[in-house]
């Protein structure tokens, strides 16, 4: 019985190698390409006749240690790029000036800050009147998220 499940090892690992490949080519996501290197591994192990826990075992800590070196390059290349601010991040903090009554449940609203007319809506859901002055908290798409001041 065990001889027979390691003569279908080899055809094992290749499926498993395909479908990845597979899986890889249609979401391109990054989802299935930690356990390649452990299924090419396993394949190499299962023509040697390396027993089945054994390669089960290596695929297991091949793909585990794939994902966390991975994650770890892509991690601190990632932590090198700077974020640059965009003139938009300059409008938090600011005290805008209510144009358009900003009402959250209609919705509707908009405020004059730096010069320009943005889209807002109050943070706590409360209305805001024309000619009211209210702070920028935060952006979120292209809308401003106001407070009262």
């Amino acid at each position: 019985m065990l001889g027979e499940i390691i003569d279908y090892m080899p055809y094992v690992w290749t499926l498993s190698l395909i479908m990845c490949v597979l899986m890889e080519a249609a979401t391109a996501a990054l989802t299935a390409i930690w356990f390649m290197p452990a299924g090419f591994i396993c394949l190499i192990l299962s023509l040697f006749d390396v027993p089945v826990p054994v390669q089960i075992a290596v695929y297991l800590v091949v793909s585990i240690a794939t994902l966390v070196v991975a994650k770890y390059f892509i991690h601190k290349r990632g932590s090198k790029q700077d974020i640059t601010p965009t003139n938009a991040d300059r409008m938090i903090g600011q005290t805008a000036v209510v144009t358009v009554a900003i009402d959250n449940l209609v919705p509707s609203g908009e405020v004059m800050v730096g010069g320009q007319v943005w889209t807002a809506r109050t943070a706590d859901g409360q209305t805001a009147n024309p000619g009211d002055h209210v702070v920028v908290e935060r952006i979120e798409g292209v809308k401003l998220i106001v407070r009262p001041k």
